[in-house]
């Protein structure tokens, strides 16, 4: 008796997952951690990113955006995890692809700030650098078929609430840091990590989609950041809209 009640409340919790998976897992969601590259070189300052922030940020007490009217976009680069080979193996066409991508992220976003993209240094200029650090495609084939069998469907989906992450789908992690032009004082940096989520499209020849989804939900949350930090003087992204059943599911949902 004990038993078929305990698999009755098992199959409750996924049904219940499976109705509100649908609401807030479309495309890609932020992951719980990642490993830092090496690239920004000092990560003594960095703390845990709150709410909608990226998972590590350093935040310059000192610094006033409202000093800056213009950007420099260093070229985007590849700096992978020590260990992570996967980015080194990618076609050169998909290798150019992620860059173009990278840098056209960060070129909305300053964009969407009001921030005019210049090549040269000058008191009002910042300077953004950026690396991608993991890039890895989906196995469609795979992901799809642990989403239409049943017994696999369940195994993946409690492993994926304990993970954050739904098997085989994309996954994109990346370092960012924006200083003064001229001085070189780091003003923000951030290391961040989102994956595809259950319900993204499995189109078997999309596998990379779950990656420009990826750099699209950067693009909106950096946007943010740049068109904020205009108007208060801060880096700090603005307050997080969600509410707290949204901010759960986001962060439980594989």
């Amino acid at each position: 008796m004990n038993l078929i009640k305990c698999r009755s409340m098992r199959f409750l919790t996924l049904g219940s997952l499976m109705l509100t998976l649908p609401l807030v897992g479309c495309g890609t969601k932020q992951y719980r951690h990642v490993e830092p590259s090496g690239f920004l070189g000092d990560y003594s300052k960095m703390v845990e990113g709150k709410s909608n922030e990226a998972l590590s940020v350093y935040v310059n007490p000192q610094a006033d955006c409202r000093k800056y009217s213009k950007a420099i976009i260093e070229p985007v680069v590849f700096q992978e995890i020590p260990g992570y080979t996967t980015l080194a193996s990618l076609k050169a066409e998909d290798q150019s692809m992620l860059l173009a991508l990278g840098r056209e992220t960060i070129s909305s976003a300053m964009r969407e700030g009001q921030f005019e993209i210049v090549d040269q240094p000058g008191p009002d200029v910042l300077r953004v650098k950026s690396a991608i650090i993991e890039a890895d495609k989906a196995n469609m084939v795979m992901a799809l078929g642990l989403s239409v069998a049943p017994y696999l469907w369940e195994i993946s989906t409690v492993w994926g609430v304990s993970a954050g992450k739904w098997p085989f789908l994309g996954e994109l992690a990346g370092e960012m840091e924006i200083s003064d032009a001229q001085t070189g004082e780091r003003l923000f940096a951030s290391v961040d990590k989102v994956v595809g989520t259950l319900f993204s499209t499995l189109n078997p020849i999309n596998v990379w989609g779950d990656v420009r989804d990826g750099f699209e939900f950067w693009r909106i949350r950096e946007g943010k950041r740049m068109k904020s930090c205009r108007a208060t003087g801060s880096f700090h992204m603005p307050e997080d809209e969600r509410g707290w059943m949204r901010k759960t599911f986001d962060y439980m949902a594989p």
